[in-house]
């Protein structure tokens, strides 16, 4: 490999380096927007945790994460359900 051919490479690299960090920077806030936006109804969130319905329900009384209402169904956002997921895979809550 010739001197040039190596120096080209270095500053293609570098280039390459400071566009994924530029274009991280801008898609990261947009990213955990999204993630915060989406959220599910019980019926999702027990396909999704491979559970039954009245599971969902009971930890839903059981306030193990938070939801919300519109009108008369109760909705879960997914990133309250991964958070909860990796507290279970740490030990740091169990659920009978």
């Amino acid at each position: 490999m010739s001197l040039f051919d190596a120096a080209f490479n270095q500053q293609k690299e570098e280039i390459m380096h400071e566009l994924e960090t530029r274009l991280w920077g801008k898609l990261e806030p947009k990213m955990i927007q999204e993630l915060h936006a989406r959220h599910m109804a019980i019926s999702d969130v027990a396909k999704y945790l491979h559970v039954s319905e009245p599971t969902v329900r009971r930890l839903i009384r059981e306030k193990v994460f938070p939801f919300f209402r519109v009108r008369n169904q109760i909705f879960i956002r997914q990133i309250d359900i991964d958070q909860w997921i990796e507290k279970q895979i740490r030990g740091e809550q169990h659920v009978e």
